[in-house]
C-alpha cells in the first residue's frame, strides 16, 4: 500500500552559523525556502517507487545557507534542503556562478558525511547548460529518469533557451519569476536596445505583444508571467501553471516581490504542488 504523501509538519529550514560565506536575504526568503523544501519532500517520496532515478537540479544554487537581514538568523538554502529530504534524490546537480558561493556550498556539502551522488557545475547556467544536461542520467527502457529543477535567479537572469533545453527531458520546474524589478524599471526593460525580455521569453516579437497588452491595460507583471507560462505550455507543460503561482510579498510594505511558478507535464506534479500551496502559511495565489 502506498504511503500518504501529505506533509505532517513544517520542513525545518533554520540552521546554525558555520562561519562560511553566507549572503544576506530579506525575511520573505523564508517563505520561498519553506515552499521548495516542502515540495522536495513530497516529490522525492512520492516518486521513489515510480522512477528508477530521481534527479534534483539547482540552476542558481547559491552558497547553501543565507542570513536573514532583519534577525540575523541563518536558514538553509535550496541545495541543503534538497540534500536533507528523508528520501534522498539519486543524483544532485548544483550550478552556481559566484565563486565565493560555490566554494562555500562545496564545503558545506563535504561536511554532511553522506554518500549522495552530488555534481557541481561552476558558471552561468545559461552558458553551462550543456554541461548540466550531460550530468542527467540517460533514460532507457530499463532506467526511468525523472528530474526536478529549481530556478532561483536574482532577476530575469534565466534564458528561455536554457529552460527549453531542459524541457526536452522528463522534468518538472519550480521557477522564481522575479517580476518586481521590471515593474520598478519598466522603461529600462522595454527600451529598444534591451534584450532582457527577449532572452527571458525566448521570443523576438514580444514588443508587439507588449504594445497590444498595454492597450488592454495589462501591466508588465501580468504580461511577463502570462507570456512565460504560454511559452512553457508550448513545450508541453500543463495550463495550470498561471493559476497555481504563489505570490511572495515584502514584510514591510506588502509589495509583490516575486512569484513561484510550478510547471509539470503530469497532473500528479500539480497534486503535490497544490498540497504545498495549501499547507504553506501566509501565501496567496497569483492574482492580478
Amino acid at each position: 500500500m502506498m504511503e500518504s504523501n501529505v506533509l505532517k509538519e513544517p520542513v525545518p529550514i533554520y540552521s546554525a552559523d558555520d562561519g562560511l560565506f553566507t549572503p544576506e536575504i530579506g525575511s520573505w526568503g523564508v517563505q520561498k525556502y519553506r515552499l521548495v523544501g516542502m515540495y522536495n519532500e513530497l516529490f522525492s517520496k512520492g516518486m521513489k517507487e515510480r522512477w528508477d532515478r530521481r534527479v534534483y537540479i539547482d540552476l542558481f544554487a547559491g552558497s547553501g545557507k543565507a542570513r536573514l537581514r532583519d534577525s540575523g538568523r541563518v536558514v538553509l538554502g535550496s541545495p541543503l534542503l534538497a540534500l536533507a529530504v528523508p528520501n534522498p534524490y539519486d543524483r544532485y546537480i548544483f550550478c552556481e556562478q559566484d565563486s565565493d558561493a560555490m566554494n562555500a556550498l562545496k564545503q558545506r556539502v563535504s561536511t554532511l558525511n553522506t554518500n549522495l551522488d552530488v555534481h557541481f557545475v561552476d558558471g552561468d547556467c545559461n552558458e553551462q547548460i550543456d554541461r548540466i544536461i550531460s550530468k542527467i542520467p540517460h533514460y532507457s527502457s530499463g532506467t526511468k529518469v525523472l528530474s526536478f529543477c529549481f530556478v532561483d535567479p536574482f532577476s530575469l537572469d534565466i534564458h528561455f533557451q536554457t529552460i527549453g533545453k531542459l524541457g526536452n527531458y522528463i522534468l518538472d520546474f519550480l521557477i522564481l519569476l522575479m517580476l518586481s524589478d521590471p515593474m520598478r524599471n519598466e522603461d529600462r526593460y522595454t527600451e529598444e536596445n534591451s534584450k532582457r525580455i527577449e532572452l527571458f521569453l525566448g521570443v523576438r516579437d514580444w514588443r508587439e505583444k507588449w504594445k497590444s497588452a498595454k492597450s488592454r491595460n495589462m501591466g508588465i507583471r501580468q504580461f511577463l508571467a502570462t507570456e512565460f507560462a504560454n511559452q512553457m505550455i508550448m513545450l508541453g507543460y500543463r495550463e495550470e501553471a498561471l493559476s497555481s503561482m504563489v505570490e511572495v510579498r515584502s514584510d514591510d510594505r506588502n509589495l509583490p516581490l516575486y512569484h513561484l511558478a510550478f510547471f509539470s507535464k503530469h497532473p500528479l506534479g500539480y497534486k503535490f504542488w497544490n498540497e504545498v500551496r495549501k499547507y504553506a502559511t501566509d501565501q496567496t495565489s497569483f492574482e492580478f
